[in-house]
């Protein structure tokens, strides 16, 4: 049963804050409480609240709550978001307005010992205050022909607004509905919005709304329909690929400039591009085209800031521009009209903003202007529109300060540099395609997206009725190939693929706007999430300032930064890892860092330590800046990599959508025999492997040797048969430790990716490397047909899936399987003879945004082929396949393992591995029959200590006001008192590596332990991994440290949040991972009260001793 917080618990956090007020953080305990009642209050609901605003207003309304109440509520909320601290009355209406809301959302009075300590009516209005007018953010009431009324989130005196709709709004109409989000900019007098952004906390990619605006219309399903075209490689874009660089390398090159060099650079990053290229020279020659391009670039950017006194044409104009001033690509977010997007050149001072294209203009060619009058291509014009807009919003730039210019690199002045106006009519019908989307990306979410493969057809898309040779020709058969299949599928794959793209677009939304604010990490979280609740999550280093620039490349600008990170604060932890992609931006040191103020850079984090982080940069930094700041970069990738991995699948061959979707048996040849005998335990199941003809499933619980042993004997089996193989995990970290059984075992291959998302040990296997030393296009194409190895992750492998193109491959093999969704493998799979999928599905899974029940199948078809739930990875449902088949041919379970000592693998194989029984290898430490804790006890702990394999240790309940839920210093105390016992134990042989680990389930209580084990003075201990369930998933420890943190039964939903059933038993996944760390020794402390009321946490503490410190 869930485990609710309950009122009493909120009223005792708001009498906690009244009496914390001068020595707590009262604006975030606020936030937090208010987060909690949110929770409680939309438990169970499946609607979608991107951000508190909303949640408190549908709650209000639902509880009945007076508008005078709802509006003092909203302004608790505004007051808790901000940084500076409240005064004392502010802080008690803040407080009585919480207490309302409680009461209200869980339906009971307010207790007496709050009443006397909350003001008994509201704040009196004072002045009258106005509304803001320029930028109102508000909420849908009510929608008529005419009309429409939103409540706004403003601390203005009038609380409600109703406005007309302009002409080119009515569209709005049909789109707007209660409880919608909108963001009114510019209002009239009339009552009019200048401009109206539908849901702007989604944001749209500006090129993606452009590319939609083609001579046939712009419909939104265009959008949908490039989202399920597969990945693109041309020499076209080839060359726009070029072309971009070598913009970057003109720019940064003050004058020295070599195309050469241009080319290496970008064969570099582009090398399986270029290898893969089908029209590669076909038409052209890439290097006539591209030294053409060169040239043409040169000329316009002499023209743009001047000559660098090179031998082309003196510029034409006086020069207007500052090259020192210069910025390549930045990046925007801009919430104000819902828009993300990254510009190629303009400059900081933001009189210039270019687009550069590449490719073929015919207006330019021909001399005819176009409807504008003007010769730029619609698509581009609207892609400069829209930047320009958000230039205007986000730094309050008029269209008379900008100069705007389309770069078109394929011709020479004067036509190659094309003036741009600022034209409204065009920006407002980007806008209005931008809100079309967004309604079909929340209605798919929301409503599904049933039948909407019915309605998807060429005639939709051609709005225009388009009718020209060229048309008919070229283009109609592009969007046939990809919508008549979504026409013929079966019953079974339309069910399949509708169901598995309304999970997909719900994940989207999650991704984006989040499910519940506060609960998830989301791209909303950049402008909706308090500075104080950043730096709790550890997702913000602020005050940062650059110690050392260096470049990359002779060629590049300053593209590597480090930073100095000063002390961010006494419980904050950093939540960034090397490889994460972040944005850099700066920021006035008087104001708060925020993402839509500033200009951001993308860029890789390479070094991070304590007192610094170096970020390697897409592109070099503008001089100016003092105080930076470092956030999370959202990306559409994930969303866009999965719809188009479930077309690719659901248009492969019949054979294969009747394999995946069980409508057709695996096969298997018993023929085959393994060229040798590799390991006794191993043998029998590499023999089952190799015979099946269509998959095998290979379930390797913890410490059977999975990747190490069954992956490598795999791997060598394949290459003894003279196959060619494809290796696959999820995460760079699991590819790694592929990469370092392969070199260990002697194996060529080849990584796929980048170096930044790869181990320093595995980077002489990327084909960047290889090209340092030979970079002609024949050897590196021989290079890759060569190599019988590939390695990469699956989303790397699915973005670049023209590989298959070049390169046939006898099977792939995947690790980690259990850990990866369905819609993110089956098109990688359809492109393969053959998969074995390595996994565990009692271990922690992918990690699903959306709720359980939002994920959940109803439809009874889909459950035949064992689809109950989306979260659950493709290797699950095969499993449960093969099992309602009774085959027994096409799975194989490792079952012995060599990691934990029979006393520690006790309770995870009588609890989860019941069917698997488990048994030791036994290797010596599993033979052990005492712990090797030689020296004297001093007390009953360290009895206990070198006793007990197993050994619980109950905590207090220690609650502090001002502390997080997320943490517990009484059991961070525990934990340091623990291992100091066990370095004393361990002696001059203790390993901070593999010695001990702790494990917590929030983040926040790491740093309270690390406070605590500072206090201690052991170095080694400062050196230990303490890290959350997920994150040890794969590491293994001598000892096991696992605190349980929580002090509130609620919080046991968290912690249970991935169990499922089998067999009558209950398989708590991360209990199971968390515990199956250890290969010695598992010591866990908690509350004891409170996890008594989970049957498996109860079961756990009556599985081990008891301890007291």
């Amino acid at each position: 049963m869930p485990n609710f917080i309950s009122a009493d618990e909120l009223f005792q956090r708001i009498s906690y804050i009244i009496e914390a007020e001068n020595t707590a953080p009262v604006n975030k305990l606020l936030h937090e409480t208010l987060v909690l009642t949110c929770t409680e209050g939309l438990a169970g609901s499946n609607l979608v609240f991107g951000n508190l605003f909303a949640q408190v207003d549908f709650l209000c309304k639902k509880n009945r709550v007076n508008g005078n109440d709802t509006r003092a509520i909203q302004h608790m909320r505004r007051a808790s978001n901000r940084a500076e601290s409240m005064a004392h009355d502010e802080l008690m209406y803040a407080c009585r307005a919480l207490a309302l809301f409680v009461s209200a959302v869980f339906n009971v009075d307010i207790p007496s010992y709050l009443v006397g300590q909350i003001p008994v009516e509201d704040k009196p209005q004072q002045e009258f205050k106005h509304i803001d007018y320029r930028y109102i953010r508000g909420l849908v009431t009510e929608c008529s022909d005419d009309t429409f009324t939103v409540n706004i989130d403003q601390d203005a005196t009038e609380k409600q607004l109703t406005l007309h709709f302009k002409p080119h709004q009515t569209y709005l109409k049909t789109l707007l509905k209660k409880g919608s989000q909108v963001n009114l900019l510019d209002v009239d007098s009339a009552k009019e919005a200048g401009v109206i952004v539908l849901e702007p906390d989604y944001l749209v990619d500006i090129s993606g709304i452009a590319r939609c605006f083609s001579d046939y219309g712009h419909h939104p399903f265009t959008y949908l329909v490039n989202a399920m075209s597969p990945a693109a490689n041309s020499q076209a874009i080839l060359l726009g690929n070029f072309a971009g660089t070598a913009l970057d390398d003109i720019i940064k090159g003050n004058g020295h400039y070599n195309w050469q060099e241009t080319l290496k650079k970008n064969f570099k990053d582009k090398a399986l591009e270029y290898c893969t290229c089908s029209d590669l020279n076909r038409k052209e020659d890439f290097r006539v085209a591209a030294i053409r391009q060169t040239q043409n670039i040169q000329q316009i950017v002499a023209e743009l800031f001047g000559d660098f006194h090179c031998d082309l044409m003196q510029p034409q104009t006086n020069v207007t521009f500052s090259r020192e001033k210069a910025i390549l690509e930045p990046s925007f977010v801009c919430e104000q009209l819902g828009l993300q997007g990254r510009v190629d050149l303009m400059t900081t001072d933001f009189k210039l903003l270019v687009e550069q294209k590449s490719g073929s203009n015919f207006n330019i060619q021909r001399q005819m202007p176009n409807e504008y009058g003007s010769f730029q291509k619609e698509e581009h014009y609207v892609q400069l529109l829209l930047y320009y807009g958000v230039l205007r919003q986000n730094f309050n730039i008029s269209s008379s300060k900008i100069d705007m210019r389309l770069l078109y690199s394929k011709y020479p002045l004067p036509g190659g540099l094309v003036v741009v106006n600022f034209y409204q009519k065009l920006f407002h019908e980007a806008i209005s395609l931008r809100n079309r989307i967004v309604a079909n990306e929340f209605s798919f979410a929301i409503d599904g997206f049933d039948n909407i493969t019915d309605v998807l057809s060429v005639d939709t898309i051609n709005e225009n009725q388009l009718n020209t040779p060229f048309f008919f020709k070229y283009i109609q058969p592009r969007l046939e190939e990809i919508i008549q299949p979504l026409h013929h599928l079966t019953p079974l794959e339309k069910a399949y693929y509708e169901r598995m793209m309304t999970f997909v677009f719900r994940e989207q939304l999650a991704a984006k706007v989040g499910g519940k604010e506060g609960l998830n990490n989301c791209t909303a979280d950049l402008w909706n999430m308090p500075l104080a609740s950043k730096k709790e999550a550890g997702n913000i280093y602020t005050d940062l300032t650059i110690s050392a620039k260096a470049k990359s490349k002779d060629i590049n600008g300053y593209d590597i930064i480090t930073l100095n990170i000063p002390d961010q604060g006494e419980e904050f932890l950093p939540n960034f890892r090397l490889g994460d992609l972040v944005y850099l931006y700066s920021y006035a040191p008087e104001e708060e860092p925020d993402v839509r103020k500033s200009l951001l850079f993308k860029g890789n984090i390479i070094k991070l330590h304590t007192n610094s982080i170096t970020i390697k940069t897409v592109n070099p930094i503008p001089n100016e800046g003092t105080m930076w700041a470092i956030e999370h970069s959202g990306s559409d990738i994930g969303g866009t990599s999965a719809i188009r991995s479930l077309h690719q699948f659901i248009t492969s061959a019949p054979k294969c959508r009747q394999l995946l979707l069980a409508q057709r048996a695996p096969e298997r040849d018993l023929t085959l025999q393994l060229t040798q005998s590799y390991h006794p335990t191993y043998d029998p199941l590499l023999l089952k492997a190799f015979q099946a003809k269509d998959y095998f499933l290979l379930v390797g619980p913890p410490g059977t040797g999975k990747t190490s042993m069954a992956l490598q004997y795999m791997v060598r089996e394949a290459l003894a048969k003279g196959e060619s193989i494809l290796l696959m995990s999820y995460t760079n970290r699991a590819v790694d430790e592929i990469c370092g059984m392969l070199s260990d075992n002697a194996i060529d291959y080849i990584r796929i990716g980048n170096e930044y998302s790869c181990d320093e040990r595995y980077r002489s296997h990327l084909l960047s490397e290889y090209i340092e030393n030979n970079p002609k296009l024949t050897a590196i194409r021989e290079r890759i047909m060569g190599t019988r190895v590939i390695v990469g992750t699956t989303s790397t492998l699915q973005s670049k899936s023209y590989l298959f193109e070049l390169k046939s491959f006898s099977m792939a093999i995947i690790d980690e399987a259990s850990q990866i969704l369905e819609p993110n493998l089956v098109g990688l799979l359809s492109k393969l003879p053959k998969f074995i999928l390595i996994g565990d599905h009692k271990q922690l899974p992918a990690v699903v945004q959306q709720e359980v029940n939002d994920s959940a199948v109803h439809d009874k078809r889909l459950h035949d082929i064992k689809l109950t739930n989306c979260r659950n990875s493709l290797f699950e449902r095969l499993i449960l396949v093969e099992e309602a088949a009774k085959r027994t041919d096409f799975v194989g379970v490792l079952r012995v393992q060599g990691r934990m000592h029979p006393a520690v693998a006790a309770f995870p194989n009588r609890m989860f591995y019941f069917k698997e029984c488990l048994k030791p290898v036994p290797l010596s430490h599993q033979k052990e029959t005492r712990l090797h804790y030689e020296l004297p006890s001093q007390d009953t702990l360290d009895d206990a200590l070198k006793v007990h394999r197993m050994l619980f240790i109950p905590s207090k309940t220690c609650y502090h006001s001002q502390l997080s839920d997320k943490v517990n210093p009484e059991e961070a105390h525990i934990v340091a008192i623990l291992l100091g016992r066990i370095y004393r134990f361990y002696g001059n042989s203790f390993d901070a590596d593999k010695t001990i680990g702790v494990i917590v389930p929030y983040r926040n209580q790491i740093a309270m332990i690390r406070k605590e084990i500072e206090k201690l003075g052991i170095k080694a201990l400062e050196r230990i991994s303490i890290d959350t369930v997920e994150r040890y998933q794969g590491s293994q420890r001598d000892v096991i440290i696992y605190s349980f943190t929580v002090q509130h039964r609620y919080q046991l939903d968290f912690l249970t949040a991935n169990c499922f059933e089998e067999n009558g038993h209950i398989i708590d996944r991360k209990l199971n991972v968390a515990v199956t760390r250890a290969r010695k020794q598992m010591i866990i402390t908690g509350n004891e009260m409170v996890l008594n009321q989970d049957p498996i946490f109860k079961e756990l503490i009556a599985s081990c001793e008891l301890g007291h410190l």
